[in-house]
């Protein structure tokens, strides 16, 4: 990246009067802007900021175009938005020096104008220009209110929508169980609608390695899928089940205190055990399964030392010899 020496406060206004945050600035204080602004030259592929980097302002562009790209779980980019000339982004970032959850990368040959000047912060605008930082702000304010709003009224007319990316982003497309993204970012928002008392319960089928091996992974697809549904089938309307990771699954229990989780564990424990296993592997294979349970109330830390509490007992029961339950630590 090169600094561009263009000292045109013309084009720099001109580009700022189309930034809605600034529609209320006269030119004298938009000439103050633009004076703390600065123009910056990027070749195709230069990063403007990275994803994990902390922000610094708002960008209008005078001319080329930007890609906003985001990194995915499974560490593919994800395109998440292209701007083009005349247009701006980062409004949001003027207030805090927060970590960036995207990144932004010239998608062509760019001019960028970039306010506050690289060095600059727009706290320290707030001391020297109280009057025009506060009409940003109130703008700032206006245009964050709006987005709420807007955003809003999309999740009320898009309801289906909504449910549709949930289910997408929650849910296993190998068994339609959750998934582990539910247990890390749904399940510790729903804790506390579920009342002062829940309990998980967390599943590892003993041996299951032996169906990779003997019959390939598609028989295990399918014997997993079939757990799944053994799982689903024996659990309350009002339960969770979820697969964790490969071959461990958990059911959150909501409203249920341990020993009524460790009932539904045992009849998990002796329903999983019958299933048959003969279409998928031509016979000779059955499974027993070892369980961990825990209680919420026992963790006031958070649904994260719950699930990892509860799949340490669940390794603590196989380790035992499986086929079993373990309700402590002791």
């Amino acid at each position: 990246m090169d600094t561009a020496h263009d000292n045109d406060l013309d084009a720099r206004i001109g580009l700022l009067k189309g930034v809605s945050i600034f529609t209320t600035l006269a030119d004298k204080d938009l000439g103050v802007v633009a004076q703390n602004s600065e123009f910056c030259s990027y070749r195709r592929g230069d990063v403007i900021f990275r994803e994990g980097s902390y922000s610094d302002g708002l960008y209008v562009i005078r001319q080329g175009e930007v890609l906003i790209t985001k990194q995915r779980d499974d560490n593919e980019t994800m395109n998440v938005a292209q701007f083009i000339a005349g247009e701006s982004f980062g409004e949001m970032d003027l207030l805090e020096n927060r970590v960036m959850n995207a990144t932004a990368r010239a998608d062509s040959d760019a001019v960028l104008l970039v306010f506050p000047a690289r060095g600059m912060k727009f706290q320290d605008m707030l001391g020297r220009y109280p009057d025009i930082s506060a009409r940003i702000l109130h703008e700032l304010m206006a245009a964050i209110a709006g987005r709420i709003r807007d955003t809003n009224r999309l999740i009320s007319e898009k309801s289906q929508w909504v449910n549709d990316l949930k289910e997408q982003l929650y849910y296993d497309k190998l068994t339609g169980l959750c998934n582990r993204t539910y247990l890390d970012e749904e399940f510790p928002r729903q804790i506390d609608e579920f009342g002062p008392v829940s309990s998980i319960i967390m599943i590892k089928p003993d041996g299951f390695k032996a169906i990779n091996d003997r019959c390939g992974h598609e028989a295990g697809d399918r014997a997993l899928k079939l757990i799944a549904y053994g799982i689903k089938s024996h659990i309350r309307d009002t339960d969770i089940a979820a697969r964790y990771r490969g071959d461990e699954f958990a059911v959150v229990l909501p409203g249920a205190r341990l020993d009524e989780a460790m009932i539904c564990a045992e009849h998990l424990r002796t329903r999983l055990e019958r299933l048959n296993f003969d279409q998928i592997t031509g016979g000779g294979f059955s499974t027993t399964v070892s369980i961990g349970a825990a209680e919420y109330r026992e963790h006031g830390s958070g649904t994260a030392k719950l699930v990892d509490t509860c799949f340490k007992r669940m390794f603590a029961a196989r380790e035992r010899g499986g086929n079993r339950i373990v309700c402590s630590d002791s």
